[in-house]
């Protein structure tokens, strides 16, 4: 694996385990509805908290208060699983084009 390859893999497991933590964060605390929402956490990268608000896995609940909405976890995790397939699925396809190139310049 080449270099820029094995830093894009150690970025996404670093951020794997950024969102994993935020989320047990509120599972402990049992912040999952609006009456149980407790403050964010303060020890996590904000770019994480950011993105799991953006997709509304992290839900205000008002006054600097925050629940998890366990649906929109699983639907976002669900989405990111198809967009990693599709990205493969081109990889694939990209590979089978440069594969046939090489076959057909070897003919």
């Amino acid at each position: 694996m080449n270099v820029a390859a094995n830093a894009g893999a150690n970025v996404a497991i670093m951020a794997a385990v950024m969102r994993k933590r935020v989320i047990e964060h509120f599972e402990k605390a049992g912040a999952l509805s609006a009456e149980t929402a407790i403050p964010l956490p303060p020890k996590h990268p904000r770019s994480t908290v950011n993105a799991l608000i953006k997709h509304k896995v992290i839900v205000p609940a008002g006054e600097g208060l925050f629940y998890l909405d366990r649906d929109a976890d699983a639907r976002s995790l669900r989405d990111q699983g198809k967009a990693a397939m599709a990205v493969l699925g081109m990889l694939v396809l990209i590979g089978l084009i440069v594969l046939g190139m090489v076959l057909v310049g070897r003919g």
